[in-house]
């Protein structure tokens, strides 16, 4: 069975653009790039996924997306952002909340919605039985899976990478190098030449830009995608009902989550599961 896999940077509003990249696998487990990732907003990453499943005749697609999905809650923070907030922000990172209270994120009228009813709404994780699956994931936490941390004195669990260019009283070069890096490794492991040279070519860049970031970051959502093809181990953080996260799979970060539902009196085995399609 073919399967298109798509990874989304997501525009998050209407007025900005987000990031797209696409990648077939082939029956016999071939892993086939669909170009290089590339600037898009919702419109034109529907488009886009629309137009690849036309063309290919794909059997399913999996659609990694860094947006959240399901959102409930009127004010603060999803249960699942309580949960994965406290790995993140162990290593100097942080997470937005999303509440129905963000206009233009979240509310009715947000793009997110348009775009997700368009391929039958988030994914139910107890079925996963779509010939489309689309699942909320988060660059930050395949990073830290993958073990992508930088060392630091201070804190004996490291710290992220500092790759945001916006971000310009703590982006770092080094570590932008750092993580094109790592990222192009993968990706040429996996026989997607193409990609792994394009993550070279910005590899090196004096000033990064914000479009290099979220190409970036969509490739870092397809390496979830391909993992979830290739029956991978995948986790997913969170419940159908409030939201959820999906990720790679670690054993350290599997541990400090359980510790976390536990600090924050929630059953481990109910917020964290392996993800099965």
């Amino acid at each position: 069975m073919s399967t298109l896999l798509v990874g989304f940077d997501s525009a998050w509003t209407a007025a900005n653009q987000g990031a797209l990249v696409g990648m077939v696998r082939r029956v016999n487990g071939e892993l086939y790039p669909l170009g290089l990732p590339f600037i898009a907003n919702f419109e034109a990453a529907e488009q886009a996924i629309l137009t690849w499943q036309a063309e290919l005749a794909v059997e399913r697609t999996i659609i990694l997306i860094d947006q959240p999905t399901i959102v409930r809650n009127a004010t603060g923070q999803r249960p699942v952002e309580h949960i994965v907030a406290s790995l993140v922000s162990r290593r100097y990172g942080g997470m937005q909340p999303a509440n129905t209270g963000r206009l233009g994120m979240f509310d009715d009228g947000a793009p997110i919605w348009t775009f997700l009813d368009r391929f039958g709404g988030p994914t139910d994780i107890h079925s996963c039985s779509r010939h489309t699956e689309i699942f909320e994931t988060y660059p930050v936490l395949t990073i830290i899976a993958r073990g992508w941390i930088l060392s630091d004195e201070r804190r004996p669990s490291g710290r992220l990478p500092k790759y945001n260019p916006v971000r310009r009283l703590t982006f770092c070069p080094d570590d932008w190098v750092y993580l094109c890096g790592k990222l192009s490794e993968v990706f040429k492991d996996r026989g997607a030449a193409a990609i792994a040279e394009w993550i070279n070519s910005i590899r090196f860049l004096k000033i990064p830009r914000k479009p290099d970031q979220d190409r970036l970051d969509a490739c870092l959502c397809l390496l979830v995608a391909m993992d979830i093809a290739e029956g991978k181990g995948c986790m997913v953080i969170g419940e159908q009902k409030s939201g959820y996260i999906v990720t790679l799979a670690s054993e350290m970060m599997q541990g400090e989550l359980t510790q976390r539902c536990i600090q924050t009196e929630r059953d481990p085995t109910k917020w964290i599961r392996s993800l099965l399609l």
